[in-house]
């Protein structure tokens, strides 16, 4: 059994790298599995969904996810989906292209 001292990322069995999506499917998937309605009077799985809970409530915040980032020592990670573009495009992109062709359908017999 997982302590509080493991790992966020642990608990919901994610990358550090994760985008906020795949979180929130592990997240779901977990629930589904450790959800104290599907195992009545295990205690054991009682405490495994709260540790769940409380990775996800961390790690669906972005400024808290930031901040546990930080204290663990995860520095500037580039995520997937975080909003910024990596390879912005360039303002003249598309100019000086020839006129773009029409599309055209095949004829319906």
């Amino acid at each position: 059994m997982r302590t509080l001292n493991a790992c966020l990322y642990e608990i919901l069995e994610v990358s550090p790298t994760a985008r906020p999506a795949v979180i929130r499917a592990a997240y779901r998937c977990l629930v589904q599995e450790y959800h104290p309605d599907r195992n009545p009077g295990d205690a054991a799985t009682a405490a495994r969904m709260s540790l769940i809970n409380h990775a996800y409530l961390v790690l669906a915040d972005p400024p808290q996810r930031t901040r546990y980032d930080k204290k663990i020592g995860i520095s500037a990670t580039e995520r997937r989906g975080s909003g910024f573009a990596s390879n912005p495009a360039k303002p003249d992109a598309g100019k000086g292209r020839s006129k773009l062709r029409p599309f055209a359908f095949r004829p319906l017999k």
